[in-house]
């Protein structure tokens, strides 16, 4: 970010520069990360003279919500309505400035309303994509993604279904968030992997480095480095454990295979949408069994074969399901 575009920005929040720098300042912030990083930067600060100066009070992000709601609404309506919250005056400017950035480029999708995109991942395969803001992702099978073609000035929102890992790219004024349906994973740059698929009873974060929260409806939860919370989405409750090892929860995308102490019934789960293939439980007795297993090996035959090894379990494939019984 140069330091003259933001003098320039500081100079037409003030009324102070010329049409030409204004229409520039307007087309830079429009156009780019950084002209998005700079407004929200200052906007930042003057929030915060507007709470310790003037209000003594903290703006909630429910009220910001509502505030950037009702802007955008007005501006849409190519007015402001007069503004009555007894505040500094340089705030005035700055809501003009983000009216004409609105209004020249609709398409800058600074506040809401962006157009989205959305990939599938299918069972038996996986993917890596990148945003516009640097950020990766990593996609399991089975796994559906929502995400903004363009985001916006406060904030970076994606809707997941499935298990992703993702590694944020940093910007401390635009916080990366992962709706996952049942709570939100809010960061601002990290690696973590997330696990929520829809037919799972447990959403699952692990942090591998920097900070997240996990937002449910009722709770906020700091989780740290080498951290698993686990969210029961019909009990609404969290635990958060320490891990040994974090990094081995995200082997998936390295076409890893790793089981630690895993039920029967998880496998399963994993090896349907991994291989894209059906199980068949003949025994039920076969589900008190858990396994441990850390393994390169790519076919699901070879996999069998390993977890045969393990327990007194056997798989065998009948027709289009695989069979599982006692041995």
């Amino acid at each position: 970010m140069q330091s003259s575009e933001k003098a320039t920005l500081k100079k037409v929040i003030e009324e102070k520069s010329s049409k030409e720098q204004a229409r520039q300042t307007v087309d830079w912030i429009s156009s780019s990360i950084e002209g998005q990083q700079a407004l929200s930067e200052m906007i930042d600060r003057d929030a915060y003279l507007m709470e310790d100066e003037f209000l003594n009070v903290k703006i909630s992000s429910v009220q910001s919500d509502k505030i950037l709601s009702n802007i955008l609404r007005d501006i849409r309506r190519k007015h402001i309505r007069k503004v009555t919250y007894g505040v500094a005056a340089v705030v005035i400017p700055l809501v003009l400035l983000l009216g004409w950035v609105v209004l020249s480029n609709p398409d800058a999708q600074i506040f809401g309303n962006p157009t989205y995109a959305e990939i599938y991942v299918p069972r038996g395969d996986n993917a890596r994509i990148f945003f516009q803001d640097g950020t990766q992702a990593y996609l399991n099978a089975d796994t559906k993604i929502r995400y903004p073609k363009k985001f916006g000035l406060f904030k970076r929102k994606v809707f997941l279904s499935g298990e992703a890992y993702f590694i944020v790219s940093p910007n401390k004024h635009r916080p990366f968030i992962v709706n996952t349906g049942s709570a939100d994973v809010r960061v601002l740059g990290t690696s973590f992997n997330v696990k929520a698929y829809n037919d799972d009873e447990q959403i699952k974060v692990v942090l591998d480095e920097g900070k997240i929260t996990f937002d449910t409806p009722t709770n906020r939860y700091k989780v740290a480095p080498g951290q698993q919370i686990v969210y029961d989405k019909t009990a609404g409750a969290c635990t958060i454990q320490n891990l040994p090892q974090s990094s081995n929860i995200s082997l998936w995308k390295y076409q890893i295979t790793y089981l630690n102490d895993t039920p029967l019934s998880e496998v399963i789960r994993t090896l349907e949408r991994k291989y894209d293939v059906s199980f068949r439980i003949k025994d039920r007795e076969a589900l008190k069994y858990t396994y441990t297993l850390t393994t390169r090996q790519t076919s699901l035959e070879e996999i069998l074969s390993e977890l045969q090894k393990i327990a007194p379990v056997k798989f065998m494939k009948k027709g289009t399901e695989i069979e599982v019984s006692l041995s």
